[in-house]
């Protein structure tokens, strides 16, 4: 028997309506349009407004918007959202003599507007005429991380039998809080995933990180007043657009990606605002999914035997896959173009997906953000790092082991994380095989072989390092032990490849040595051997130029420049976190200069276009399509004619980005120089773990 295609899934079981108080309205197919030009210190005053698809009288249009809290639209505001309506009829959801029913000037209901003809003069709709219709959108935009978005306007959508509740903002439609597995906890600690089963979600606040320590394990620095909790499998969905199951002709499907959080396997979580989705999906046409997944002891302890295998948190990113597998269609999302993407531990993430025979077929193109070349241990490895600390807990084997590790308290295992240096994942020869550069090297057949993009940031080791080196240190040797340990330090300064002088100091010389071994140098061995191999069917590689520091994450204040005052500073690991998902605001931020608007809509048009094709090269024609708010993006194609290469190990050209400073450059960050051979040899080539 055939498979259903998604859209005839959605069209079958797909079920939407808005809640207002008591009442609820039809299921009825929705966008929320916000023209997003980039500039975050004025989304709050632009104006944003839902289009419902589904044509209606004009009395029966303006009772919908009732229903929902709003009213029709005012004719006045057309402007601000002309340019999302006629993008949509760009792609053929309209066509030029579409009428809708917005707010009247003279009236006191409403009339029809034909907003694609050239010529004012047009048929005037009567009242009696079903057209598809705007209301306005009051909803206020996210603006803090301690938002209360239980009391935002509600939206339903149902998907095999279970109601998700969530709600809209200025920007966007948000689900959060999402289970998409049973706790893990009591007999489901150190157990793989299973599917959580339920009939309604309230998916209107965010639920618990996973247990850790950290910025995250409180709200101390205000970042996370949802706490920590073992429960804790859920995610998040932000999406501009909802299908119904009765609509005549539905819009196409969204392409989605899914973020896979950082944080060296031992803290983060996918309701860090800071992957807040409004910017990203109201710019780039797309739905985002975020998600949690087990940290430390809990999602890496792993051993030699069926009992506690480990690779849980793996497993767990597996499963919010089959999720979005199942659901996602129904929050307007394509299952058959998902994007994994994540940076730094979420990178080494995405590596493993890639590698994951269990992974196949769930996803259909990958980007990794300074993710190295994963990482992982073997089970002696393990053993060697963990029984210290657990034996005089459990001093079992097998099964018993299993029951007494259930029976211990979350906060005495949690413990342990503060005394084992590394939560890696473990070669299991289930859920993972091989190293990446061993696994790549055979081979498409050898991986899930999908287009990849990754990158770099240049100095990724200063923030990685924290305070750890002072700016003004002057003894290298002693800082190179402190960064990476003696015997490495000892390779690199006989290496003699970095060197200080007046033009390198020894703050600036130890960062770039801490930044080729910790990901750089293992990052361009996993290139070189997949390029070799021809393991992707393309591969995209970037280092990005232009940076701007997180404001919880930004050692010495050094990752940053002052309003107005560009100078040289440090582009950081973390750094594009804010450009990819355009939640500066979130933060306080301000626009430093204006390149870092243009910057930050150039990336999310990159990255976006990449989950729409599998090509993050941009159409020029849908970019003047889309209107005054692409125009940057626009420009500086127009003005370079850049476009992005394939990465091959021939010719080794890769994108350099910067506004205006957009280029491709030949080779990779340390090719050619011998560095990588140093670091490799001494070191193995693993990087940070």
């Amino acid at each position: 028997m055939r498979a259903l295609s998604p859209l005839l899934t959605l069209l079958l079981s797909s079920l939407l309506y808005f809640a207002s108080g008591a009442e609820q309205a039809k299921e009825r197919s929705v966008s929320l349009l916000f023209d997003n030009d980039g500039n975050w210190e004025a989304f709050g005053n632009r104006t944003s407004a839902l289009l419902f698809y589904d044509p209606e009288t004009l009395s029966d249009a303006s009772r919908i918007c009732e229903e929902v809290d709003e009213t029709l639209l005012r004719r006045e505001s057309l402007p601000d959202v002309i340019n999302k309506l006629s993008y949509l009829k760009h792609l053929g959801e309209f066509d030029e003599n579409t009428q809708f029913w917005v707010a009247s000037d003279s009236s006191s209901s409403g009339s029809s507007v034909s907003p694609f003809l050239s010529s004012p003069s047009h048929h005037a709709a009567a009242e009696s005429e079903k057209l598809p219709f705007l209301c306005s959108n009051s909803a206020p935009l996210t603006s803090q991380v301690d938002t209360q978005f239980s009391v935002l306007p509600e939206i339903n959508v149902t998907s095999d039998g279970t109601v998700f509740t969530g709600v809209r903002d200025h920007l966007v439609f948000r689900f959060m809080g999402i289970p998409y597995a049973s706790p893990p906890t009591g007999k489901l600690r150190f157990q793989y995933p299973q599917a959580w089963k339920g009939s309604f979600v309230n998916a209107t606040a965010f639920q618990p990180a996973c247990l850790q320590f950290g910025a995250f394990a409180n709200n101390d620095a205000g970042l996370n007043p949802s706490g920590i909790s073992e429960d804790c499998l859920y995610l998040n969905v932000y999406t501009s657009y909802i299908p119904s199951s009765l609509s005549a002709s539905p819009a196409p499907l969204r392409p989605v990606m899914l973020w896979i959080h950082g944080g060296a396997n031992i803290n983060g979580m996918g309701s860090d605002e800071t992957f807040d989705g409004g910017p990203l999906v109201s710019r780039g046409d797309v739905v985002l999914v975020t998600i949690n997944y087990r940290l430390n002891i809990f999602g890496f302890l792993g051993f030699n035997d069926s009992a506690v295998p480990g690779n849980y948190a793996m497993a767990d990113k597996i499963a919010a896959l089959e999720w979005v597998k199942g659901h996602v269609a129904q929050f307007g999302g394509d299952p058959e173009r998902v994007t994994i993407f994540g940076q730094s531990a979420g990178g080494w993430s995405i590596v493993d997906l890639l590698k994951s025979p269990k992974a196949a077929g769930l996803f259909h193109s990958a980007i990794s953000h300074s993710g190295g070349s994963g990482t992982f241990m073997t089970y002696e490895q393990v053993s060697e790092l963990v029984e210290p600390f657990l034996s005089p807990l459990c001093n079992e084997t097998g099964a018993e082991l299993l029951t007494c590790l259930q029976a211990i308290p979350a906060e005495v295992l949690l413990n342990i994380t503060n005394f084992v240096g590394a939560w890696t994942t473990v070669i299991d020869g289930v859920y993972a095989l091989d190293s990446a550069v061993n696994q790549m090297a055979k081979g498409p057949k050898a991986v899930n072989s999908v287009p990849f993009m990754l990158g770099f940031m240049p100095e990724e080791g200063q923030s990685l390092l924290g305070t750890t080196i002072s700016p003004n240190a002057t003894n290298f040797n002693q800082s190179l032990i402190l960064a990476l340990g003696a015997p490495l330090a000892q390779s690199v300064l006989k290496s003699g490849l970095w060197t200080v002088s007046e033009d390198v100091n020894v703050y600036n010389a130890t960062i770039s040595a801490y930044t080729d071994w910790s990901l750089t140098c293992p990052a361009e061995n996993m290139i070189a051997a997949a390029s070799k191999s021809s393991a992707f069917p393309a591969m995209y590689v970037y280092s990005m130029q232009h940076a701007y520091g997180l404001s919880f994450f930004d050692p010495f204040e050094l990752c940053t420049f002052p309003v107005g005052m560009p100078q040289p500073y440090y582009r950081c690991h973390s750094g594009d976190l804010y450009e990819v998902f355009g939640t500066y605001h979130i933060f306080s931020e301000p626009v430093r200069i204006p390149a870092d608007i243009f910057y930050t809509n150039l990336v999310q048009d990159l990255w976006s276009t990449f989950a729409h094709t599998g090509d993050p090269n941009l159409n020029r024609e849908d970019l003047a399509a889309r209107g005054p708010a692409y125009k940057s993006t626009l420009q500086i194609l127009e003005e370079t004619n850049w476009v992005w290469p394939r990465y091959d190990s021939g010719l080794m050209k890769i994108a350099s980005l910067d506004y205006p400073g957009l280029e491709v450059v030949r080779g990779l960050p340390d090719e050619g120089n011998g560095r990588c051979a140093v670091i490799t040899a001494a070191s193995g080539g693993v990087g940070l773990v």
